[in-house]
């Protein structure tokens, strides 16, 4: 399997991590460079420079990462959702960890749905679709005489 990332975009953009992002899974289809990255920290002492700026380049990683899936995720709402979902939450977790690794108090966690107030719409929408969808799956199986 090749790695997440190639060597010039791991050295020039996310200098800290890059060995990472560079390693090969060690299991097929199963990759998390940011765990690796967290195991091999965990014992770090801080406030911390070194793990601050890391932690803002995984940040960056996760956010630039998504964006390479446009195109796949296009075909997919609820998956694009959950992902974009899930990108919004590491980053925003990584830069308030950095900011905690530098000595800063990061203040007041923001849940997301004040955060990014689109992503929890349309998480609504989504549900709502499935629910609708269900009721009048449901509906139309008992019409039937079925039972789900």
């Amino acid at each position: 399997m090749k790695p997440t990332v190639s060597m010039e975009q791991a050295s020039g953009r996310w200098p800290t991590i890059r060995r990472y992002l560079l390693a090969k899974p060690r299991i097929a289809k199963i990759t998390n460079p940011f765990l690796d990255w967290h195991c091999a920290n965990a014992s770090t002492t801080l406030p911390n420079e070194q793990i601050a700026d890391a932690l803002t380049e995984w940040a960056d990683y996760f956010e630039w990462d998504l964006q390479q899936r446009t195109d796949e995720l296009v075909a997919d709402p609820a998956r694009q959702h959950f992902l974009e979902n899930w990108t919004d939450s590491m980053a925003y977790c990584c830069r308030r960890w950095a900011a905690w690794a530098r000595g800063e108090d990061p203040g007041k966690p923001i849940p997301l749905h004040e955060r990014r107030p689109d992503l929890a719409r349309r998480g609504n929408a989504i549900t709502d679709e499935i629910i609708a969808g269900l009721a009048v799956r449901s509906h139309t199986d008992d019409w039937q005489g079925t039972t789900p």
